[in-house]
């Protein structure tokens, strides 16, 4: 089994009020693919970040994503 983690982009994904973004992937790498296939945009500014990282003991690679609002 692959090793995981948790990938946190906080302050992202804004429109008056900013979103987060979480994905549970090997790299990430994988996680921003998880993520663009949940979303068909997100600003390359957000997903260029560097996210936070956690060990996590999933199986397989999952995203979430939640933009902010006005």
């Amino acid at each position: 089994m692959k090793k995981m983690k948790m990938l946190i982009w906080e302050n992202v994904l804004t429109d008056y009020s900013s979103g987060i973004m979480v994905a549970i992937a090997p790299t990430i790498e994988e996680a921003r693919k998880a993520l663009l296939e949940k979303c068909d945009y997100i600003p390359p500014n957000d997903l260029n970040q560097p996210p936070q990282e956690f060990t996590c003991n999933l199986p397989e690679t999952v995203a979430f994503l939640c933009w902010g609002s006005s």
